[in-house]
C-alpha cells in the first residue's frame, strides 16, 4: 500500500445532504467565519446591564421579554433599546443605569403621564402579552419617531421621551353652528357711542370680514323680523383634531346647515361649538363650506358634492365656540374628507416606504398607506389588495430602495412607483413567508425570509441593478437540520444581521421547544453554520457605529434582553462570574459555555480507492503558545465518535515556540506577545488499524477554556495508506463517446 497526503485548504459551510464536496462540512458549531478563510470560536452573550446587579431582579420579576426595538434620532442626541415584557411592561434601557448609580430600566409613560408596567400603580397601563406562536409586536421608524402596532392595543408612537397613541381611532363629533344675533343692533350698524358695531355684528359692509353677500339690498320688517327681500344664504362645517406631531384626526361628519339672510349690503356672522377632544389633541382645525344656497334659495350643490376649506386652526383643546367671519373669497386650502382616515384598526404589519408608512394584516389582503410625509393620516382610498385568497394571509413587510416587498403565506408582491402612483407587481406565488420577524435584509447580498420549507432569499432587480429579480433558496445545503423545525409555532422565528462578522441570524423552533437552534448564514461566502441554547424571542441590531445585537430573552433561567460579543466565551457570563451576595441574588442565572467544532463532510474514499488506512490528521490553526486543540474521527457514516475521547494537541510549534506569559490576557495585558499560523499534527494510525471507506474528522476548542476566540482552523489535511485505485469513469463522458 502507498501512503498519500490529501489536503483540503478551503474550508465551507456545512452541507448535510448525502453527496458533498470535500471541502463541506457536515456539523458546524459555535464558531464565526474568519476573514483570513477559516473559522474561528463564535462569541457568547450576557445581560446588556452587566454591572448592575439589582438589573436582573427586575427582569426575573417581570418575565419573558416578548419584543425589542431600536430608537435613533437623526442626529444620534437619543439612542434607545425598547423593549416588552409578558408582564404588560414597555420599558427602555437607560445606559447610564448600567454603573449602578441608576435604575437600568425606565417605565415609558403615555401623554397622561401613566406607566406602562402592570400592577405598578392604579394608574398603570398594561401591553397585550402574545403568545408562544406569534410574532409580538412590530416597529417602523419615520423621522426621529418609533411606531410600535400588535394589532391589539392601540398603536403607539415614541418620541424618545414618552409614548403617546399614534393616529386617530376614530372621528370628532359633528359642530353645531348658529347665526351671530344681538337684538340691540337689529335695525342699524352702529358706529360709535355704547353701542358700537363691534364684538357681535348683525353684519358688517367691510368686505374681509362676515359670510354671505354684500349685494342685496332689502329691507328689514318689523312685523317679522327678518328681511324676507333678503338672499338666504346657507354653511355647513367640520372639524378635525390635531395631534402635537402636526397629524389630523379623520374629518366629523357635517354640521347641520345654517342658514341666514344677508340685506341691506351686510354681511353676517355665525358662531361654531367645536368638541374637546382626548389627552393627545393639541389643537382643532375648523373647515367649512362656500354659500351652499343660489338667488333662490335652493342648494347649488347635493350634501355629497360639497367642498370644505380651512377657515381656523384652534391652537388648544378647551375652547368650545368660535366666531367665524371668514368671507368666501377668503377661504384656504380646498379639502376633500376623503382625505382623512383613521389609523386602521388590528393592523400588524408596519413599514416605511417612500416617505410613506403602510399597514397590513387587518382582515383579508389589505394593504394601507398614509399620506406622503403624513404617518398618521390614512386617507380612504389609500389601499391595495394583494394576491388572491390561495395565496394566504399577509406575512410581513420590508422596504428596498425601490420597492416594498409584501410577503403572504404563498407568495411574494411588490409595490413601486411613488406617492400617488403607487402600483402592485406579482412577483412569485409559491414561496411565501412564515415568520415576519425572519426579514432581513443581507448587505450586497439580497433579502432573506424563512419560508414554509426553507430559507429563501429575494434577488436581483429591486435595487434597479438590470438582473432578473427571483427568488433562491438558501438552505438547500441543511434540509436536513430544518426537518428539526416546529412549524406549527415557525411564526415565531427570529432573523436578525450580525455586520461585525457578517452573519444572518435565524432562530427557529424545534419541536417540543421555542426558538433554540440558531441558523448562521455566512453572507461573505454563503456558508452556513449551527449555535445552540439562544433562547432569542425577539432580536435587534444597534443601527449606530457600534453594530451591537441585542436580543430579549423567553428562558426565565436566563431572563432579560442580552448582547451578543466575540469578547465573551460563554453564554450569561453574569451568573457563573457573581460571588459572594451577589450570587446568592442571582440563585435561577444558568450560565453555560458550548465548545466549538468543525466536523468535516464524509469523505468517500471507498470510491476511489479499493481501500485506505488512516495515518495521521494535520490541522492548520492560529496558535497562541497555551491553545489546545482536540481531533475526532468517525468512520463509514456512523453517528458515533470513533474515539471515547478526544486526541488533544496543543499549539506548539518546534521551530519557533510561541511565548506564554503567566495567565495574563493575550494581546490585552500586554504588547510582547505574538501569534501566527502553525501545524499540529496527530497520530492516528494506532487508533484505527482496519481499513475504510468514508471518514470524517472533527477538530474541536478545549472546552475547558475560558478565553474567547482561541480556536481558529484554516485548512487539514491527512495521511493515509491507500489500496488500489479503482479504474471511475464518469457515466456522462462514457456515454457522450457512445455518442448519446
Amino acid at each position: 500500500m502507498k501512503t498519500q497526503t490529501f489536503q483540503t485548504f478551503r474550508l465551507r459551510g456545512v452541507d448535510d445532504r448525502w453527496r458533498v464536496t470535500p471541502d463541506s462540512a457536515s456539523d458546524i458549531r459555535e464558531m464565526s467565519w474568519d476573514l483570513n478563510d477559516g473559522w474561528r470560536t463564535a462569541g457568547g452573550y450576557d445581560l446588556i446591564s452587566l454591572d448592575n446587579i439589582d438589573s436582573l431582579s427586575e427582569f426575573n420579576s417581570s418575565g419573558r421579554v416578548t419584543s425589542i426595538h431600536w430608537y435613533a434620532r437623526h442626529n444620534g442626541a437619543a439612542r434607545y433599546t425598547v423593549f416588552e415584557n409578558e408582564a404588560g411592561r414597555l420599558s427602555r434601557l437607560n445606559p447610564r443605569g448600567f454603573e449602578g448609580t441608576e435604575a437600568a430600566f425606565i417605565s415609558l409613560r403615555d401623554s397622561e403621564n401613566r406607566v406602562w408596567d402592570a400592577g405598578s400603580s392604579v394608574t398603570s397601563r398594561t401591553r397585550f402579552v402574545p403568545n408562544a406562536s406569534s410574532a409580538g409586536s412590530q416597529s417602523a421608524m419615520f423621522g426621529d419617531r418609533l411606531y410600535i402596532i400588535n394589532g391589539r392595543d392601540e398603536p403607539l408612537v415614541f418620541d424618545g421621551r414618552s409614548t403617546s397613541r399614534a393616529g386617530f381611532g376614530n372621528q370628532p363629533s359633528a359642530p353645531e353652528a348658529t347665526v351671530v344675533f344681538r337684538s340691540d343692533l337689529l335695525k342699524e350698524e352702529n358706529t360709535s357711542g355704547s353701542n358700537a358695531d363691534t364684538g357681535y355684528f348683525l353684519g358688517t359692509r367691510v368686505r374681509s370680514q362676515g359670510l354671505g353677500s354684500c349685494n342685496p339690498t332689502g329691507t328689514y320688517s318689523d312685523d317679522s323680523a327678518t328681511y324676507p327681500d333678503g338672499k338666504l344664504c346657507g354653511y355647513q362645517y367640520r372639524v378635525t383634531f390635531v395631534n402635537k406631531r402636526g397629524q389630523e384626526s379623520p374629518m366629523s361628519e357635517a354640521s347641520d346647515m345654517c342658514t341666514f339672510e344677508c340685506c341691506q349690503g351686510k354681511r353676517r356672522f355665525t358662531a361654531v361649538t367645536i368638541p374637546a377632544g382626548g389627552p393627545d389633541v393639541v389643537a382643532r382645525r375648523v373647515y367649512r363650506t362656500r354659500d351652499l344656497l343660489d338667488d333662490n334659495g335652493d342648494a347649488i350643490f347635493p350634501e355629497s358634492g360639497r367642498n370644505f376649506y380651512f377657515i381656523k386652526e384652534v391652537q388648544d383643546n378647551e375652547t368650545t365656540m368660535i366666531e367665524d367671519g371668514v368671507p368666501d373669497s377668503n377661504v384656504g386650502e380646498l379639502r376633500d374628507p376623503e382625505d382623512f382616515g383613521a389609523w386602521p384598526s388590528q393592523a400588524r404589519y408596519i413599514s416605511v416606504f417612500k416617505n410613506t408608512v403602510f399597514l397590513a394584516g387587518m382582515t383579508g389582503n389589505e394593504v394601507r398607506y398614509s399620506a406622503p410625509g403624513m404617518p398618521e393620516i390614512f386617507p380612504l382610498f389609500n389601499s391595495f389588495d394583494v394576491g388572491g385568497a390561495n395565496s394566504g394571509e399577509i406575512t410581513g413587510m420590508h422596504p428596498t430602495r425601490n420597492a416594498l416587498v409584501v410577503f403572504k403565506q404563498r407568495g411574494v408582491y411588490l409595490i413601486k412607483g411613488s406617492p400617488g402612483a403607487f402600483d402592485i407587481v406579482t412577483l412569485n406565488e409559491d414561496v411565501g413567508c412564515t415568520a415576519p420577524n425572519s426579514i432581513k435584509e443581507l448587505p450586497g447580498v439580497g433579502l432573506a425570509f424563512l419560508g414554509s420549507d426553507g430559507v429563501y432569499l429575494l434577488k436581483g432587480a429591486l435595487e434597479n441593478t438590470g438582473t432578473i429579480t427571483g427568488v433562491v433558496d438558501l438552505s438547500v445545503p441543511i434540509k436536513k437540520t430544518l426537518k428539526r423545525m416546529d412549524r406549527s409555532n415557525a411564526i415565531g422565528a427570529v432573523g436578525v444581521i450580525n455586520r461585525k462578522d457578517k452573519e444572518y441570524w435565524l432562530c427557529i423552533p424545534t419541536i417540543g421547544q421555542r426558538n433554540n437552534l440558531l441558523l448562521i448564514f455566512h453572507y461573505e461566502v454563503g456558508a452556513w453554520s449551527f449555535r445552540e441554547n439562544y433562547p432569542i424571542q425577539c432580536a435587534a441590531e444597534v443601527r449606530d457605529e457600534r453594530n451591537y445585537l441585542y436580543f430579549g430573552s423567553h428562558d426565565t433561567t436566563m431572563p432579560g434582553v442580552h448582547v451578543f460579543s466575540n469578547g465573551y466565551r460563554g453564554k450569561n457570563v453574569f451568573g457563573s462570574s457573581a460571588t459572594g451576595e451577589q450570587a446568592g441574588s442571582l440563585t435561577h442565572v444558568v450560565s453555560r459555555r458550548d465548545y466549538p467544532y468543525y466536523e468535516t463532510a464524509p469523505l468517500d474514499f471507498g470510491s476511489v480507492f479499493k481501500g485506505i488506512q488512516l495515518g495521521y490528521v494535520n490541522c492548520y490553526v492560529l496558535g497562541y503558545g497555551d491553545g489546545k486543540v482536540n481531533v475526532n474521527f468517525k468512520i463509514n457514516r456512523s453517528i458515533d465518535l470513533a474515539l471515547t475521547s478526544d486526541r488533544m494537541v496543543s499549539h506548539k510549534d518546534l521551530v519557533n515556540p510561541l511565548a506564554v506569559y503567566s495567565t495574563a490576557a493575550w494581546d490585552s495585558d500586554g504588547k510582547w506577545g505574538y501569534h501566527k499560523p502553525v501545524s499540529l499534527r496527530f497520530d492516528v494510525s494506532h487508533m484505527h488499524k482496519e481499513m475504510v471507506q468514508e471518514i470524517q474528522v472533527r477538530f474541536s476548542q478545549d472546552e475547558d477554556s475560558d478565553i474567547a476566540n482561541r480556536f481558529q482552523l484554516f485548512g487539514w489535511d491527512m495521511n493515509a495508506k491507500v489500496g488500489e485505485q479503482r479504474n471511475i469513469r464518469l457515466l456522462t463522458n462514457a456515454l457522450d463517446e457512445g455518442g448519446n
